[in-house]
């Protein structure tokens, strides 16, 4: 038995250490965004074609195309190298990855650069397209990489406007009498405005469904990491709860086989080895059911009930030495996810334990509240409160900041609390916790009733 828990130590020890190693430097996409951004480059490029022969020989308020054509097809050179490239099966290394990406983008800006300047810069209602290579860029690269693209844009557009200003340069204006005081083609010209804003409309909603959707896949990744971990934790208590059934289980079998007792006494040993059995598959399935990743659905919750099924797999943890009071009051159903609630309460009673290593006492205490959110409701509130160590004022303050503990490297990652907070947020409620020091914690969980 002792071994097994030392084994289940260490795989905890290393998925803690995983975990950390993986989430300091996520990786959103497989190959790093690569494929995405070709991808919405080869949109650009049929979109760039079709513009351009539209503008020049449909509306012609392009006398001069050839520039334009030009930088159409060094767009969709540089592209190709880059899309043969992707398609590589090798290892690439992040630096790697991330210095790609920045030439693509800087390649990316220059080209729209010089396609604004063989098409009057100053009046082009797409000079706005810039900011889609600074969402991109903050999306696929590290933060400072975004500012990098943003001023090198900036210095670009301001360079070719001040020298044109300046009659350094040739001006290279759209073929519009309205752009001189004539009323003639100001109807193209509103049509070329109503165009750049709808196309920027929609690229500005799919970046950020995109972005939402990674944020969204993230959470739940590290959510599903952290369960496992905190599956590491129960892993002694497994073997302390199924090693009296498995110790039944021998008794009745050396029974049965030195046939001490009779028909009737077979039977019954038959019948406690069945029960013992029973005890065992009910573990496997209550762990089973809450290591299966679920997707929040906000539903009329039974919280006392919930807090039940939690507490079931909080006694496998328990190795005795904390003793577990519950005062599960009369309360109504609250808003909430079943699981993502069971998870909250196991995760902070497993806290809660955690912080008294001598003994102690853990309450859950479940009762009605009024909330105050945006106005005054009704609320149910989740009490979980230890007698362990307590938590400093300055603890508290960062308690559920991401990658803090309390707990020493090798045996927490910071990311418990952080969890509970986010799933009770996206059910709703808000979480508080207050503690004195030597006297112990109380995290409450504030749900909204249903």
């Amino acid at each position: 038995m002792k071994a097994v828990t030392l084994k289940s130590m260490s795989f905890w020890k290393g998925m803690s250490q995983a975990l950390k190693k993986s989430l300091i430097k996520p990786v959103k996409y497989p190959d790093g965004g690569l494929s995405w951004l070709i991808s919405l480059r080869w949109v650009a490029c049929c979109g760039l074609f079709i513009v351009i022969r539209l503008a020049s020989s449909i509306l012609k308020i392009i006398d001069s195309p050839l520039p334009l054509y030009l930088t159409g097809f060094f767009l969709s050179g540089y592209n190709l190298v880059l899309w043969l490239i992707a398609r590589r099966q090798i290892k690439r290394s992040e630096r790697w990855l991330v210095n790609i990406l920045s030439l693509q983008l800087t390649l990316d800006l220059v080209s729209l650069t010089i396609l604004l300047y063989f098409s009057g810069i100053s009046h082009n209602p797409f000079i706005f397209y810039y900011v889609f290579h600074i969402i991109i860029a903050g999306i696929l690269l590290p933060g400072t990489y975004a500012y990098l693209e943003a001023s090198l844009a900036s210095a670009m557009a301001g360079t070719l406007l001040l020298a044109q200003y300046l009659n350094l340069i040739p001006e290279h204006n759209l073929n519009l009498p309205y752009l001189t005081g004539s009323t003639e083609g100001e109807g193209i010209y509103f049509l070329g405005k109503f165009i750049a804003l709808s196309t920027a409309l929609f690229f500005s909603a799919y970046f950020t469904v995109s972005m939402v959707k990674g944020i969204r896949s993230a959470e739940a990744e590290i959510r599903q990491k952290e369960k496992f971990l905190s599956l590491g934790q129960l892993v002694s208590g497994i073997v302390h709860q199924i090693k009296n059934p498995l110790d039944g289980l021998k008794n009745c079998l050396h029974h049965v086989r030195n046939r001490t007792a009779g028909e009737e006494g077979v039977d019954k040993f038959l019948g406690l080895m069945r029960d013992e059995l029973e005890r065992i598959e009910l573990l496997a399935y209550r762990l089973q059911d809450y290591a299966r990743p679920h997707i929040i659905e906000i539903q009329p919750v039974n919280v006392n009930q919930e807090v039940g099924t939690a507490l079931k797999l909080i006694e496998i943890s328990n190795t005795g030495e904390v003793r577990i009071l519950t005062e599960l009051g009369n309360i109504p159903r609250a808003k909430g996810d079943p699981f993502a609630l069971q998870e909250v309460v196991i995760n902070l009673s497993t806290n809660a334990i955690a912080a008294m290593p001598a003994g102690g006492t853990l309450t859950i205490r479940t009762y009605p509240t009024p909330l105050r959110f945006y106005h005054s409701m009704n609320g149910v509130g989740i009490d979980i409160a230890d007698t362990g160590k307590g938590l400093t004022r300055e603890e508290i303050e960062l308690i559920f900041e991401p990658f803090y503990t309390t707990k020493p490297s090798s045996e927490g990652t910071g990311l418990g609390l952080w969890i509970c907070q986010m799933l009770v947020s996206q059910m709703g409620g808000t979480m508080e916790v207050a503690s004195v020091p030597g006297k112990g914690s109380t995290f409450k969980v504030l749900l909204q009733a249903s």
